[in-house]
Formats: C-alpha cells, structure tokens, sequence
C-alpha cells in the first residue's frame, strides 16, 4: 500500500461544483509542483480533460472531490456524450498516461 499525494484530485479541482479563492487555487498549484507538475503542464492537462469532466460533472455535480477513479470512470461512461468518451482503443494509452501523471510523486520521492 501507497500514501501518495491526490495529484488527480488537486488536478480536477477546477471541475468541482465549487468555488476556490485565489489563495486556495494558488495552493493546489504549489501542491502539484510538489508533485511534479508544474503550473502550464497542469494547464494543459486541465485542457485535455476538460470536456470529459464538465460532462461527467455535469450529471454529478461533486462539489468535494474527483479523481483518478473518476476521470477514468468518466472515459468511458454513458453519462458522458459519446464524442467526449476516450475511444475504446485509446483507452489503454489514456490510462496509462493518467496513471504516470499519478505515479510522479513515487518517482520524485525514489531518485
């Protein structure tokens, strides 16, 4: 068993049904640089995901967290319209590169 920090749920904070000061936001991106992702990667993963988990969101309207599990919940579920889905061949590069992106604290900690 692992004790990780919740880089996916620090991740897709910004997808909760809830609202984050400045100072709260600014923590989470400290959090992350923490965790090797730095503030214009987590853009950019934030840009990926985001039309997936606006939809998913959508439907659930979490306002206290979402994470790996529901992101990849999510890639494939039928609450999500099918053109936002990860196709079903690209599932497993999804996965893994969600699962890597949740591993960086495990490889920072062991270099």
């Amino acid at each position: 068993m692992r004790s990780r920090p919740d880089v996916w749920g620090d991740l897709l904070e910004p997808f909760l049904d809830t609202e984050f000061d400045r100072r709260h936001r600014a923590a989470t991106l400290e959090r992350l640089a923490a965790a090797g992702v730095d503030a214009a990667e987590a853009a950019a993963i934030r840009e990926r995901v985001r039309p997936l988990m606006v939809a998913y969101n959508s439907v659930h309207w979490d306002w206290f967290h979402l994470g790996l599990a529901d992101l990849l919940d999510a890639a494939r579920s039928d609450l999500v319209p099918e053109e936002l889905r990860i196709p079903a061949g690209d599932l497993r590069a999804f996965r893994a590169w969600a699962t890597d992106i949740a591993a960086r604290p495990d490889r920072l900690r062991f270099r």
